[in-house]
């Protein structure tokens, strides 16, 4: 067995085939057997024999169990034996009824075997959604205590910059300044905080110039997302300013519940500005 890949050990799994043929083959063979003892004069009629279409039933219960997906109709076949076949009922099954019964766990064994044979595909993540992730998860412990107002308000000076509101991405950023505490990584936030600040005052008045006079120290690297060498760095305002704006994403979604749907919306846009790095930083 390969090395990582656990064997089931449930009763059966490895008869998965065989289960599924014995289905149709005990429903019909107990059929055939009622007919038999119906023409041999030991029944008064072949629908009393119920038993194959039953066991079969069972069976098709059972195997629904062992497959990696569960298929609710099938699971439930049982019950409908003992509804429809056992219980004794003013209603007796009669032999049109076991063949219809017998079909219809055939065709469910069928159905069972080709669409719920595989466990359902997982989507792949992006190398650079998953980098986001681990990303957040590095800043979880350092900015979890952020009270709900405070995050609401980052939150809501990154998504006005999004969506070019400018004037109240000042204003916005502005309060998330003044409502933070002190202490190194809050220190760091509130200068990704006044450098989009900075970016969209000049925005609003028409400036494209970018912040020039801001930038991260090599100390406070650690919050930042994106690490390139420095021949690699073509462009150091661009780079501090997608830094800032990723960490203020990322603090963002961890804090404030609040927005994180809107936030969500945007995450394409941080992907992409992380993969627009991912040569740069050798990934």
């Amino acid at each position: 067995m390969a090395a990582g890949v656990l064997e089931d050990r449930r009763p059966g799994a490895r008869w998965q085939k065989e289960i599924a043929i014995a289905i149709p083959v005990i429903s019909f063979a107990g059929i055939a057997m009622g007919i038999f003892l119906e023409y041999m004069g030991l029944i008064p009629d072949a629908g009393q024999f119920w038993y194959g279409p039953a066991a079969g039933a069972f069976l098709l219960g059972y195997l629904a169990v062992l497959k990696p997906r569960r298929d609710i109709v099938s699971l439930f076949a049982p019950v409908y034996a003992i509804l429809i076949l056992i219980i004794p009922t003013d209603a007796k099954p009669n032999l049109v009824l076991l063949v219809l019964f017998a079909i219809s766990i055939t065709v469910l064994d069928i159905r069972l075997d080709r669409r719920f044979s595989t466990a359902v595909q997982k989507k792949e993540i992006d190398p650079m959604e998953q980098y986001l992730y681990d990303y957040m998860e590095r800043l979880r412990p350092m900015y979890g205590n952020i009270d709900r107002r405070s995050a609401h308000e980052i939150a809501s000076a990154f998504l006005s910059f999004k969506y070019g509101l400018y004037g109240n991405a000042v204003t916005q950023a502005s309060q998330a300044i003044e409502q933070l505490k002190s202490g190194e990584p809050l220190d760091v936030l509130k200068k990704a905080l006044t450098l989009l600040k900075q970016r969209a005052a000049n925005l609003e008045n028409a400036d494209v110039s970018p912040v020039t006079e801001i930038e991260f120290s090599n100390a406070e690297q650690s919050y930042t997302a994106i690490h390139v060498p420095p021949e690699a760095n073509e462009d150091p305002a661009t780079l501090t300013l997608d830094n800032a704006l990723i960490l203020i994403y990322a603090v963002s979604l961890l804090t404030s519940e609040d927005d994180e749907q809107a936030l969500e919306e945007h995450q394409n846009f941080i992907v992409g500005l992380l993969t627009s790095y991912k040569r740069a930083m050798g990934l």
